[in-house]
């Protein structure tokens, strides 16, 4: 025996009160319950969609154009929602891949970070031939540029 609708709505009260709620993003598997005119259809959005889309098209074969376009309209609404889903698993996708290629990519070690890094003094032709100058911006040289800067300035 179908429990009614009412039943499972409480399920999910009160669990939004934390200030990270994400927006309610339906996955591509969601099932639907349209109540269109004069049908009522089952499936997820994709299979909506495409079963809104024939009867428009049965609908203006039959001559009857505001069923169809209002066939039409409720096919669109289930593309958007369609499109909608496969845009989020998508992000999700891209958001899981580049969580793995951080996870994969070799951390530097502490002994790493503390070698000099080599003078910059000697640039490569590729570096020179787009017109980019490679400066140094350690510590040192930042206060030496400054005081030459300042000097010159009060000369």
């Amino acid at each position: 025996m179908r429990q009614p609708q009412n039943a499972k709505r409480g399920r999910g009260r009160g669990r939004r009160g934390n200030g990270n709620a994400q927006p309610n993003v339906p996955n591509r598997n969601t099932s639907y319950e349209s109540n269109g005119p004069d049908v009522k259809l089952r499936g997820n959005a994709q299979q909506l969609n495409e079963k809104y889309l024939a009867l428009a098209h049965d609908a203006a074969a039959a001559g009857e154009r505001i069923t169809a376009e209002a066939y039409t309209q409720f096919a669109d609404h289930y593309f958007r929602l369609h499109q909608a889903a496969v845009d989020a698993a998508e992000e999700r996708r891209a958001q899981h891949a580049e969580r793995q290629s951080r996870a994969e990519a070799p951390q530097p070690s502490i002994e790493e970070e503390a070698k000099p890094q080599p003078d910059t003094e000697g640039d490569s032709a590729a570096e020179k031939a787009d017109g980019a100058e490679v400066v140094d911006l350690s510590p040192a040289k930042l206060s030496e540029m400054v005081q030459e800067d300042q000097d010159s300035a009060s000369a």
